[in-house]
């Protein structure tokens, strides 16, 4: 189906581009958040998006001054890819003067939005310190095995298992053992910092449930490789200060503030527009 907004038609062809281009990230928004995909909402994504686009050119259009030519040759120079060969030169010059106007447009709705004060950013972050908060984490250092094609899996497992009980026995310190995981020439036997959520929850209660000093059992990765784990260091969850999250929060604070503002400018014009669909 195509679109009429305020008279001007969407056609039923750039629906379903404009579909087509949502689908992937629509799929993995709602599936993310627990929801199964739905072609009719899909599409009435897809139109909402094309409604608001022509919303905004027409609203940009009508109330911003005509932006200056040299800047339109320079926007369609740089842009000039974009169109091919679908336009006409003086279709693309109306297209490049109409994005310019629609930039203008959203930056006079940002330059609408104040900063948030201090205030505001405290109680923010007073009211969320989970966002503030640094999860638990481990660092620790490993033995590698990879398991490569042909590999005998049992066999990599045995070995791993003896080399922790010759440790533990103190007939080799781990300082030697660690040299002889098959990464060692590529990360001198540490494996990144783990946090809460980086790994499958078995394999973390697992890592967590050790001291400083403990090794786990072999652990096999979603990577393909065995490991043996030495917890090095225990960090508790820790509060970011205040003072280094300012200017962050800050930014994210502005930033919700002029979408919010710019959605609020979108949905008065849908209000008092003409939208219709056609077959």
């Amino acid at each position: 189906m195509a679109i009429k907004v305020n008279g001007i038609e969407i056609s039923a062809d750039a629906v379903e581009q404009e579909t087509a281009r949502l689908k992937p990230d629509y799929e993995r928004y709602i599936t993310a958040n627990g929801g199964e995909p739905d072609d009719v909402q899909l599409r009435e994504w897809a139109t909402e998006n094309l409604v608001e686009k022509e919303l905004l050119r027409q609203e940009a259009v009508r109330s911003q001054d005509e932006p200056d030519e040299k800047k339109v040759a320079a926007w369609l120079e740089e842009n000039r890819a974009v169109f091919g060969d679908e336009l006409s030169g003086e279709e693309q010059r109306v297209r490049c003067a109409e994005d310019i106007k629609i930039r203008s447009l959203v930056k006079s709705v940002r330059k609408s939005v104040p900063r948030p004060t201090d205030a505001e950013l405290q109680h923010e972050y007073d009211k969320n310190p989970e966002r503030f908060t640094v999860p638990e984490s481990l660092r620790v250092a490993h033995i590698c095995r990879v398991l490569y094609p042909g590999v005998d899996k049992a066999r990599s497992y045995i070995d791993l298992l003896d080399l922790k009980k010759r440790v533990e026995n103190l007939e080799i310190e781990w300082t030697e053992a660690v040299q002889l995981s098959e990464t060692f020439h590529r990360d001198f036997g540490i494996f990144d910092t783990v946090m809460r959520g980086m790994l499958p929850m078995e394999i973390e209660e697992k890592l967590f449930s050790l001291e400083r000093g403990q090794i786990t059992d072999v652990i096999e990765l979603e990577s393909g490789t065995l490991h043996l784990f030495k917890v090095l260091v225990k960090r508790e969850p820790e509060l970011i200060p205040f003072a280094d999250v300012r200017e962050e929060l800050s930014s994210l604070m502005f930033a919700e503030a002029a979408e919010n503002a710019l959605n609020e400018m979108l949905d008065a014009l849908k209000a008092k527009a003409a939208i219709s669909t056609t077959k």
